[in-house]
């Protein structure tokens, strides 16, 4: 028996009659048989196109929370701390300039705490650039000296400054206002990058949806007839592709989220074997409020598809059928 007369039967019938074996409720409906078999561009090929497209979209949305987390935690350093760094001609003076500076730091309100930074761990910060064991007694390395404020001190340094000039003329007191400014940017760029990304991802869908709903309609021009004969509503085809595409959509964003949460497993235990993420590169944190994040793929997806879907049948048959 022809597919025309399948959906011919499954449609006539006495008015109120139910038909036999229709499923019901929403679950019954995905896995019913579609009135308009997948051929042309729907199926399989669909539904991996949707599955890349899905995982995609879920890596850019992970790389754009993984940023969000890691620029939280870079500007919350740099908001709560000051580096204070004392210059001198020789180590004696530094010495003695970095007590007066620790003095008047340990006076001033609103300072939280204040460590000097020793020698060894000074020489440690420049050994990347000077080498190992290059660094002798004969080069006076700036003392630094590390600091926490509270939110009203940060506001107005002025008096600070003023305090610390004072007592140690080679004292220099950074803000790190630049650092804050050159890290949020850069955080911007690259939220607004992954961004991008899933913007693009989500219009790819629509083009794709646009493009299988024509094909499909092309490739049962027959059947559609048969059901605008035996009394369907363009509505009621537009609502039977609407569902083939939510099916394939479900189908097709899952898997691509399941690949994406597996890459992203695999690459966090890649970084972890090789010593971790450095103290700039986000760190992967894998866990529920991440699925939960990411399931915004799926569920974006399958709208788009089918609501695209479903609008190009409508325009298609208000024109051409």
């Amino acid at each position: 028996m022809s597919d025309e007369q399948n959906i011919a039967e499954r449609f006539v019938r006495a008015p109120g009659e139910e038909p036999q074996g229709e499923p019901r409720g929403f679950l019954g409906r995905l896995r019913a048989e579609p009135l308009l078999p997948e051929a042309g561009a729907g199926g399989a090929p669909l539904t991996a196109v949707i599955a890349v497209m899905s995982f995609l979209a879920a890596i850019a949305l992970a790389v754009f929370v993984f940023i969000s987390d890691a620029a939280g935690e870079w500007t919350s350093e740099l908001e709560r701390g000051l580096t204070i760094q004392i210059k001198g001609a020789d180590a004696e003076t530094i010495a003695s300039q970095t007590q007066e500076a620790m003095r008047v730091l340990q006076s001033t309100e609103g300072v939280l705490e204040a460590r000097a930074v020793p020698k060894e761990e000074s020489e440690k910060l420049l050994e990347p650039w000077l080498g190992k064991g290059n660094i002798g007694a004969y080069l006076n390395i700036p003392a630094l000296i590390e600091v926490r404020v509270d939110q009203n001190l940060r506001n107005d340094l002025s008096l600070l400054r003023t305090r610390l000039s004072a007592a140690a003329p080679g004292a220099v007191l950074d803000d790190h206002g630049e650092w804050h400014e050159r890290l949020s940017a850069a955080a911007r760029s690259g939220q607004l990058m992954a961004f991008a990304v899933f913007i693009l991802v989500m219009g790819a869908g629509c083009a794709i949806s646009v493009f299988a709903a024509r094909a499909g309609l092309a490739a049962n021009r027959e059947i559609v007839s048969i059901l605008h004969l035996v009394g369907a509503t363009d509505d009621f085809v537009a609502n039977q592709v609407q569902r083939r595409f939510l099916v394939l959509g479900l189908r097709g964003t899952f898997a691509g989220l399941a690949l994406a949460m597996l890459t992203l497993g695999l690459t966090s235990l890649l970084m972890r074997a090789g010593g971790g993420p450095s103290g700039f590169l986000p760190s992967i944190k894998l866990g529920p409020q991440l699925f939960f994040t990411l399931l915004i793929v799926p569920i974006a997806l399958c709208l788009v598809t089918a609501a695209t879907a479903r609008l190009t049948v409508l325009r298609t048959l208000s024109k051409e059928l």
